[in-house]
């Protein structure tokens, strides 16, 4: 997983990881398929995550990673 550290309230962690974990749900899930890949981001914005929000430099949130393996896990991956 490429990404960056960054230190965030004393915890050395890497960024990026959202924005990863969206790419390997969405790649995984859609294996190609564009309409498929447009659903699946569909339900991550449904689930309250704005994917556009998140960058390989954005700090990390343990909530939204969390929101990220239920969704994962509904399309039984996992990341």
């Amino acid at each position: 997983m490429a990404g960056t550290y960054k230190k965030c309230k004393g915890v050395i962690g890497l960024a990026g990881q959202i924005y990863n974990m969206i790419q390997k749900i969405v790649t995984e899930r859609s294996r190609g398929n564009q309409i498929i890949a447009n659903s699946v981001r569909t339900k991550i914005i449904l689930k309250g995550i704005a994917i556009d929000k998140y960058t390989p430099t954005s700090p990390d949130d343990f909530a939204v990673m969390q929101k990220l393996r239920e969704v994962a896990k509904e399309y039984g991956l996992i990341i």
